[in-house]
């Protein structure tokens, strides 16, 4: 800007440029957004303040039950049986090659074809850091104490642990005298009923049905090694009496060595006492032993054989029962540190794989080789994988493994990926069948269309086991599973068809007739043309059609197959001791199942957005 001269002659300076200011901060970014969106009136400003209240309150009563209330053991300690089913064990790295190679070429083609953005890798260095912190946390932290319920007509019992040298084990019996004690009873114990039962005779004490009150006890514990000879703290064996004169008394002895060990509590009365009462075995010091058998099995290779005893009670992790609320630290210890530690090995594999091939592809992605060799990859890994799985018959070193043992979260993956990859081209190709100009392919492709969508998929599925083979004797010898992909294929085909359909008829006459004057015969107008658009059109319509097939598997549980629902309603339903736990097991394959789903929409958007030129044509 120039200064002027006025009649005067001074010179008169240009006025300053204003400065630069920052938009308001309430006008952009997050404040800008919760402003125009959430508070932009009063009446939208009062339902968004009542609906953040009722929210929180949910997602704090959700939060509240998770870590105080909330047994999540039912799901750490049957993980292998969610993700692989009945798998054969001793085969169970056959599941874990297919998983690492499946995670190998995921990362490869993102680096070759896709892209990892900055929150996929910040999302992935949180999520390890959180696991091997968690870990570690819950290492520092100590075992909770154990509570052994003794029961006058339920004694001798004895409560077996696994003890480290130089450990300090404190033991100590508390009677349940008084309605008082039986109201505080403790957070959790071991114990081998059913916690109903105990929850039963708790209520009765509290209506006055059951006067702990005129009960008497005279309990004494004991602490043995596994060779039955009592453990000594100054050449005097370590234990422990107990009647309502003495009680409180705490015993705490150091542990002189690596091994089972076995605390031992009987009664000093009669047999025939009617005046004999409850009490609690405290006992602190102990480490909860992992609840899967393979562990456990492992545990008696290295240590020996477990102390044998009558009524004898395992510290482990799946007998620890709560009937009240657990404390933050007890929640890390008990719950979360267990799951992560089940799961580490697996998660640090699995992301350095990961890692490792999307270098690779970002390295290679200009390289016309790398491209097709991971092409052939994919194709490959469909006969790979069917192999590995189901192994070879009469072979040593990949013995086959029947189809039936296949479940869980394996079979579910299983069903979805034949599922998608075998009904994508045969609902291509019967909605071009069904906008035919032949009759005879119009009428077959209608036909098959309209019968398959008039019924439910259920049906098809009873219809593939039972129904089929009174058509085609030589279909009653075909594996069950096969016979439910078959099924799964030929109902999502029928909705893909009408999908595509819908996507073909959005096509403008136009473009046909430019096509056609370039001298395209059908086969190429199709396949260049109209289908290339008509699919880009019904992006979303075709994932969500997968997603419902994902999710539509959990039928096949109705004809003897178990995949992630059927699996755990088995563990839930098999195992009396996780039958109280079903609230956790479901949750937990809901969170599976919102991931998966959420990850399939994702990917569908992305596609949307920048695939296939949808993007580049517009610019």
């Amino acid at each position: 800007m120039r200064g002027e001269y006025h009649s005067s002659d001074h010179y008169v300076a240009p006025p300053e440029p204003p400065t630069s200011r920052r938009p308001p901060v309430a006008t952009v970014g997050p404040l800008g957004w919760v402003r125009a969106n959430l508070f932009s009136s009063p009446i939208n400003s009062i339902a968004t303040i009542v609906m953040a209240i009722i929210l929180g309150g949910l997602l704090w009563l959700a939060l509240d039950w998770s870590i105080r209330s909330a047994q999540w053991g039912v799901v750490f300690n049957n993980l292998r049986l969610i993700t692989s089913g009945l798998y054969t064990r001793s085969e169970i790295w056959r599941v874990e090659l297919i998983g690492a190679l499946l995670v190998m070429l995921t990362g490869l083609s993102l680096g070759i074809w896709g892209y990892v953005s900055r929150g996929v890798f910040l999302t992935v260095a949180v999520s390890l850091a959180v696991i091997l912190g968690v870990l570690l946390i819950g290492a520092r932290i100590g075992e909770p104490t154990l509570y052994m319920l003794a029961e006058p007509e339920r004694t001798p019992a004895s409560l077996v642990f696994l003890g480290t040298q130089g450990d300090e084990v404190s033991f100590e019996i508390e009677p349940l005298t008084d309605l008082e004690a039986i109201n505080a009873r403790p957070l959790g114990y071991i114990e081998n009923q059913s916690r109903t039962d105990w929850s039963t005779r708790a209520r009765e004490a509290r209506d006055g049905t059951l006067d702990l009150g005129a009960y008497n006890l005279h309990l004494t514990a004991a602490l043995f090694r596994p060779d039955g000879s009592p453990v000594t703290r100054d050449g005097a064996p370590v234990r422990i009496a107990a009647t309502p004169d003495d009680a409180g008394s705490t015993q705490t002895v150091e542990l002189p060595r690596t091994g089972w060990y076995k605390l031992e509590v009987v009664r000093d009365d009669e047999a025939n006492d009617e005046n004999a009462g409850y009490a609690w075995v405290k006992v602190r010091g102990v480490e909860l032993l992992p609840s899967q058998s393979e562990l456990l099995a492992a545990r008696e290779v290295e240590y020996g054989p477990r102390p044998t005893a009558a009524r004898a009670l395992l510290a482990e992790e799946a007998a620890y029962r709560y009937e009240g609320t657990r404390t933050f630290a007890e929640f890390i210890s008990l719950q979360v540190a267990p799951f992560l530690s089940t799961i580490a090995l697996e998660a640090v594999v699995g992301t350095a794989l990961f890692l490792n091939g999307w270098v690779i592809g970002i390295l290679g992605r200009r390289e016309r080789r790398v491209r097709r060799t991971t092409l052939a990859a994919w194709v490959l890994s469909v006969p790979v994988i069917l192999l590995l799985l189901g192994g070879i018959e009469g072979s040593r070193a990949l013995p086959a493994v029947p189809s039936i043992q296949w479940g869980g979260l394996l079979l579910t993956m299983l069903l979805t990926v034949v599922g998608i990859a075998a009904s994508f081209p045969l609902g291509v190709a019967l909605a071009l069948g069904r906008r035919s100009d032949l009759p005879v392919i119009k009428l077959v492709c209608t036909l098959f269309i309209e019968t398959i969508r008039g019924v439910p998929l259920i049906t098809i599925l009873f219809m593939a086991k039972l129904i089929v083979p009174f058509f085609w004797v030589g279909l009653s010898d075909l594996d069950m599973t096969v016979r439910m992909m078959i099924g799964v294929t030929l109902f999502s085909a029928a909705y893909l068809a009408e999908n595509v359909r819908g996507g073909l008829q959005i096509i403008p006459h136009g473009q046909i007739e430019a096509a056609r004057a370039l001298g395209m015969n059908p086969l190429l107008m199709t396949t260049l043309i109209v289908l290339p658009q008509a699919l880009r059109a019904v992006i979303p319509a075709i994932v969500g059609q997968f997603i419902s097939l994902f999710k539509d598997t959990s039928l096949v549980a109705v004809v003897g197959l178990f995949e992630l629902v059927g699996i755990v309603d088995i563990i839930v339903s098999g195992q009396p001791i996780y039958r109280p736990y079903q609230r956790e097991a479901y949750i937990f394959i809901a969170l599976i199942y919102f991931v998966i789903s959420y990850a399939m929409s994702d990917v569908s958007r992305r596609l949307e957005a920048s695939g296939a030129g949808s993007v580049h044509a517009r610019r």
